[in-house]
């Protein structure tokens, strides 16, 4: 029997999340009120699945989600996510079908651009992805870890149990939102969805909430874990501290929170995945040894309308570029586009003209935040340059103050 290529039913949305989560090599078995969280969060018509004689095989599905650009725009983003293809029907075609049918969907939709976290890293270029948001690992001893500066802080540090932190948190959030371009809005559907991410976890158990605030506006917030590995003389430090999220929307938060974390007593290592690829932190550092870091690749985009996306978006950098865009996923989705922008604001529109620059959709999707440098894929041989000093051009209109950032995954 063919594969069936559709929206799953709201009967259906057990074993959607079933099939989902055995993808992922575990098991749905949700309470009643987490089922009922995850019903109202992904939605029947914000799936695309694949059925092989009614069983759901392969899974996915889009967030309707609304994120920051540079400038400060507000541009619908779909977020890809649960993408999934049972181990069964693995190479037979099913998630380039659905990919198709939920990128032109999405696009239909009117939404620009599309994101995701890709579980594995080589799978989404071909699909025209590009990793345009990346992301740092830190690992500090925190012993060692003293500050030789830090900005002013005029606000204050407190704990929250999870009840407020709730109510507290998304204010901070949207401040960063402001700050960084990447960061999508949440609705409480997501906000509900994300708490209930941060429970017990094995081997860590509760987690830890801390809010910043000046003048009782939250502007960050960390949420952390603590293992001990003391052989129960407590006066040894010898433990870790997991900081799963820090948001931080302005200098003194970002200061205030590490500054925190740095100094929780009886614990000796900090650990934490998701600090953006410009993070200060290791210009804070006296000594910058005890800071081990490496890149860890966080969001990906895709851009659904060349066009629409790039006028989105204001540009550091007033100019004029003709960019030929090679879409191999969606030949018609590509083809010649002539920008002109600045920092007041930018149009892009199809044109026959000669380009300056031919690249392929997944790297223009890579420098669209303004987190990579075209020079460096030109040398990579992932871009052409056809008018010479149009990758320079590109570089300083692309260019942005803050690395993009999205610490959220989903």
């Amino acid at each position: 029997m063919a594969i069936e290529y559709r929206q799953i039913t709201s009967e259906e949305h057990r074993r959607f999340g079933v099939a989902v989560e055995r993808g992922f090599g575990g098991h749905y078995e949700p309470n009643h009120d987490r089922f009922q969280l995850d019903k109202r969060t992904l939605t029947p018509e914000m799936t695309i699945c694949a059925f092989d004689d009614g069983e759901i095989v392969g899974t996915s599905g889009a967030f309707p989600f609304q994120s920051i650009v540079p400038g400060g725009r507000t541009i619908g983003n779909a977020g890809i996510t649960a993408v999934t293809v049972a181990a069964t029907h693995r190479r037979q075609g099913l998630l380039t079908n659905m990919m198709k049918r939920l990128l032109e969907r999405e696009r239909d939709r009117g939404q620009p651009v599309a994101s995701l976290w890709a579980s594995e890293s080589n799978i989404y270029g071909r699909f025209g992805y590009g990793m345009s948001i990346q992301h740092q690992v830190f690992n500090i001893d925190t012993r060692k870890a003293n500050f030789s500066s830090t900005p002013e802080i005029s606000g204050k540090l407190r704990y929250v149990d999870i009840n407020e932190a709730r109510k507290v948190f998304p204010q901070a959030w949207d401040s960063a939102a402001e700050t960084y371009s990447g960061l999508p809005r949440c609705d409480d559907n997501h906000w509900d969805r994300m708490m209930a991410g941060f429970a017990d976890k094995p081997g860590w158990g509760k987690p830890w909430f801390v809010v910043y605030e000046e003048n009782k506006t939250a502007l960050g917030f960390a949420i952390y874990y603590l293992k001990s590995h003391s052989d129960g003389q407590i006066t040894i430090p010898h433990g870790l501290v997991n900081a799963d999220m820090i948001i931080h929307s302005n200098p003194a938060s970002h200061a205030a929170l590490w500054k925190h974390l740095l100094n929780i007593d009886l614990y000796d290592r900090l650990s934490t995945w998701r600090s953006p690829s410009d993070d200060s932190l290791p210009w804070m550092l006296a000594d910058q040894r005890q800071l081990e870091r490496r890149p860890y690749d966080g969001v990906w985009y895709r851009l659904l309308d060349v066009a629409e996306a790039l006028s989105a978006r204001t540009y550091l950098t007033s100019g004029a570029l003709i960019f030929e865009v090679k879409d191999s996923f969606i030949p018609e989705w590509g083809g010649r586009f002539e920008l002109s922008g600045g920092p007041d604001g930018s149009r892009c529109s199809p044109t026959r003209k000669f380009p300056d620059i031919t690249l392929p959709s997944a790297t223009l999707a890579t420098i669209y935040l303004g987190g990579a440098k075209l020079r460096e894929f030109e040398r990579a041989g992932r871009a052409e340059e056809d008018t010479e000093g149009a990758i320079e051009l590109a570089d300083a209109m692309f260019a942005t103050v803050k690395a993009p950032w999205c610490p959220m995954m989903f």
